[in-house]
């Protein structure tokens, strides 16, 4: 109840903020949400969805705390609001969002702002610019100690495909530097002609390959192709014309690499710097015609369903080309200059001045269509 006077007591907001969604993603949660009532709802949602989830817990202390101060007569409110799953600026935004609509509706003097812990300093700014935060509210798990607890919390951290990425990305990069390092030391003395044991390269291989799968084990790569060659399949069996270039794309790229593999092992210069040239420069004009062939599939297909153009698609081919040309100078003009091979110079000018030429066309084009897309008979694409 509110008095007036001195002893007017202050509208506090109880904020519960899930950065990561885990309430709309796995308990089916609309947010914002405002009220007692429709708090201890969510919190049935995704207790019985994940009754693991942090935010279970973090919603429950708020609950307690909004009781504790209605036992003492404060005016107070709860409100739970959320972010995406893609955690950075995309969730941030949306909390934002949610946030001032909460802030509309309840129009608080100060708040208490409760977490599990995890992502505090991300949330704490957002929500101090626009309401007064009195205090904050850490709420942590109890597990059972030692290395049995360790182990559960690991495990959990491994389930949680945002969390794994998080978790393992660090680890397997800095795994994969360090043998790199190692590699690089009998790899150098076998360049420079001295003798060097396999077992010298044994330890950082098996560290790159432990680097390797702990990288494909974070990015979820191994589901994320079994689910791309399913929807592919489904595609061809529907007649897409999309899944038909994109195997064709996919035969361009076999191609380069095959051709940029057989140039290298018909090369009679051992040098590592010269065997990567030649094999980036025979392997990547069929890897840009992959990728134009694949876009071309795309369009073909938009053009069919909806009859509509993109003009990212004119844009991008002339940008793709543009880049090509210029790649494509930069290794003749190296090669030319380390002794590796005998090209023109006229001829490295030329592909220069051809990306360059390339690069502008699709800049004007793109400023163009920004200024007058309306006289284009093409579509706006967000892809």
């Amino acid at each position: 109840m509110r008095t007036d006077g001195c002893s007017r007591v202050k509208r506090t907001l109880i904020l519960v903020v899930d950065r990561d969604n885990d309430f709309g993603s796995k308990g089916g949660v609309v947010t914002p949400i405002i009220g007692i009532d429709d708090a201890l709802e969510a919190v049935i949602n995704l207790g019985v969805a994940d009754p693991e989830d942090s935010d279970v817990n973090a919603l429950l202390a708020a609950v307690n705390i909004y009781k504790d101060l209605v036992e003492l007569g404060a005016d107070v409110e709860i409100a739970l609001i959320c972010g995406d799953q893609k955690v950075g600026h995309r969730s941030d935004s949306a909390l934002v969002d949610e946030l001032e609509e909460v802030i509309s509706k309840v129009e608080p003097e100060r708040a208490v702002l409760v977490g599990d812990g995890a992502e505090d300093e991300y949330i704490y700014p957002i929500v101090s610019s626009r309401v007064p935060i009195d205090s904050v509210k850490r709420v942590f798990v109890k597990q059972s100690p030692g290395l049995e607890g360790s182990l559960y919390i690991f495990s959990k951290i491994l389930r949680d495909p945002g969390k794994r990425k998080r978790f393992l990305t660090p680890i397997a990069t800095l795994l994969g530097l360090i043998s790199l390092i190692y590699f690089s030391i009998p790899a150098y003395d076998f360049y420079m002609g001295r003798s060097v044991t396999l077992s010298s390269f044994s330890t950082p291989i098996v560290g790159l390959l432990i680097s390797f799968v702990l990288l494909l084990y974070a990015f979820n790569v191994v589901d994320r192709t079994f689910e791309f060659l399913g929807n592919w399949v489904n595609d061809m069996r529907s007649g897409s014309v999309a899944a038909v270039f994109s195997f064709f794309a996919f035969l361009a790229i076999v191609l380069g690499v095959t051709i940029g593999v057989y140039a290298v092992f018909t090369m009679v210069d051992n040098n590592p710097l010269s065997m990567f040239m030649a094999f980036a420069t025979n392997a990547m004009w069929p890897i840009v015609f992959a990728i134009l062939i694949n876009d071309m599939g795309k369009v073909i297909n938009n053009y069919i369903l909806e009859k509509k153009i993109p003009q990212s698609f004119m844009i991008g081919t002339i940008m793709v080309f543009g880049t090509a040309f210029i790649i494509q100078g930069v290794l003749d003009y190296t090669r030319r200059y380390l002794g590796y091979a005998v090209i023109s110079i006229g001829l490295i000018y030329t592909e220069v001045a051809m990306g360059v030429l390339f690069t502008v066309i699709a800049s004007i084009l793109q400023a163009s269509y920004k200024s007058h897309f309306k006289q284009f008979p093409m579509a706006r694409s967000d892809e």
